[in-house]
């Protein structure tokens, strides 16, 4: 039933496009499987002048290079019955694979269709600019560092990260969990900082135990 569904929304979708001409935003990631996934939206311009981004699917992927990628393009539109010459722009990211000059993806449909225009996209190169604005300030970087730190330190390991949660419980049941500091995604890294803090005094209780707990380990290995 929701494949039936899925195709109906599909199908909308490539009769409003169809009459209009449209632009491609794909964007590739590893999913939690560890299985490439591509994501493939399509951007386009109605009657009334009015802009829609329509999420098209994420196909899994054997792996992630020009050439695949520009097959996997390729295909989605030929499944959706939209012609590469109706395609004014590109959006990608500023991966080689991508906007290589050579073999990347925007060079190759450039030279199929060349009034589709590359433009890195602007969410991506915002990250970027974040990224080396915040590692040009000592502070800032010392303090980013630190908190992805506390993040591994409680999340990767099944003993300290149970421990993390049976204090929560006691002192803080209320408060959301602690967050991942992602080393690359800037717009996600506020959750995480916001996690510490306000889990902060279960993350102090957590760390003197944890101190303890070492301590009384070395003690043991030199008695023993």
């Amino acid at each position: 039933l929701l494949r039936v569904m899925a195709m109906k929304i599909l199908r909308s979708v490539a009769d409003c496009v169809q009459a209009t001409k449209f632009c491609i935003m794909v964007d590739e990631t590893t999913d939690v499987s560890t299985t490439e996934q591509v994501t493939i939206v399509l951007r386009w311009v109605d009657s009334d002048l009015e802009p829609h981004e329509d999420f098209i699917g994420m196909y899994a992927a054997a792996n992630t290079t020009a050439d695949h990628v520009v097959e996997i393009i390729l295909d989605t539109l030929l499944r959706l019955n939209l012609e590469l010459e109706n395609c004014r722009g590109e959006c990608y990211d500023g991966a080689a694979s991508m906007q290589g000059v050579r073999k990347g993806v925007a060079t190759q449909l450039s030279a199929k269709e060349p009034r589709a225009l590359f433009t890195h996209c602007y969410g991506h190169a915002l990250n970027l600019a974040c990224q080396d604005t915040v590692r040009s300030v000592k502070c800032l970087k010392a303090s980013l560092d630190t908190a992805h730190e506390i993040s591994k330190l409680m999340m990767y390991s099944s003993k300290r990260n149970t421990a993390f949660k049976t204090m929560k419980e006691q002192m803080s049941p209320g408060e959301p969990g602690l967050r991942t500091l992602c080393p690359t995604r800037w717009t996600v890294r506020g959750d995480a900082l916001g996690s510490i803090r306000s889990n902060y005094a279960v993350l102090q209780e957590s760390m003197e135990q944890f101190s303890d707990m070492a301590k009384n380990d070395m003690l043991f290995c030199r008695t023993a």
